[in-house]
């Protein structure tokens, strides 16, 4: 008769090793969704960024629409729906958030954690991302209720989607480059009326060839022109190669100098 071998029981396994790619994905999950939480419970955030757009496109749809025959345009509603998702796509926190844990000392107590640095501020803007969306999706669903056709049907929808929510990722970078910098609040607010006339400055009553003297000059400089054209290429055109490429390069130029400010003053505040 053989003597069994008798083997110790396996060791208990230890913490697991520390990764630091990994440990960073979870800090700017959670907090991201620490900061939808606090957007979804304060509904003065939600509604008026709402509300103002959807109201801003009915309104212009129903007062210039014959306007807009004069110049040609036959889908006035699909000319002015882009108008309104850019309205919905600036309605993130922009840093307003952040704001108040500055002025808690919320954001001082995340920095003696173990999360890193970099995490805190890309899951507050990838939270912002991610309410832009859903607002401007809101917006897109309401012209879809009065008839608006898009040329390039779903597929070109959900590229205006992504579109604006990009936009508004860029637009929440300089609020948080504002918020970070000085930690007010009225401050950080500016953004929005920065934001406001530049939107103007484009073609947003009248098509390219309308404008004349200064104000041409000012929508040819300006990035949003060429974001707002591609989004109407999507709705009144159909897939045009050029004018959605203009759209993405506006966007992803605007969203580098934003969030690179975003990064300097973040980076500021830690020394």
């Amino acid at each position: 008769m053989t003597a069994q071998a008798i083997h110790p029981p396996p060791a208990p396994a230890g913490p697991a090793s520390w990764n630091p790619v990994r440990e960073s994905l979870r800090a700017g999950w959670v907090l991201g969704i620490r900061e939808l939480r606090t957007s979804i419970r304060t509904p003065a955030y939600l509604v008026p960024n709402l509300v103002v757009p959807i109201f801003f496109f009915f309104m212009m749809v129903g007062a210039l629409e014959e306007f807009a025959v004069g110049f040609g345009i036959e889908n006035w509603e699909a000319f002015q729906l882009p108008v309104a998702i850019m309205f919905a796509a600036q309605g993130g926190s922009a840093g307003l958030n952040m704001v108040g844990d500055i002025e808690s000392g919320y954001l001082d107590k995340l920095l003696v954690t173990p999360a890193s640095r970099l995490s805190i501020l890309v899951g507050a803007m990838t939270a912002d991302l991610l309410r832009v969306t859903a607002q401007a999706t809101v917006v897109l669903l309401v012209g879809a209720a009065i008839g608006v056709h898009f040329e390039t049907g779903l597929l070109g929808a959900l590229v205006l989607i992504v579109l604006s929510g990009l936009y508004g990722l860029s637009y929440s970078g300089f609020g948080f480059a504002m918020a970070l910098k000085t930690g007010n609040a009225q401050s950080t607010q500016t953004v929005q009326f920065l934001f406001l006339p530049l939107i103007f400055l484009t073609t947003m009553f009248a098509p390219k060839e309308a404008l004349a003297g200064w104000l041409s000059t000012a929508a040819d400089f300006n990035p949003l022109t060429y974001l707002l054209t591609g989004m109407r290429s999507l709705s009144m055109e159909g897939w045009v190669a050029g004018d959605l490429a203009g759209a993405f390069a506006a966007v992803v130029a605007l969203g580098a100098v934003s969030i690179s400010l975003a990064l300097l003053a973040f980076r500021g505040r830690l020394q």
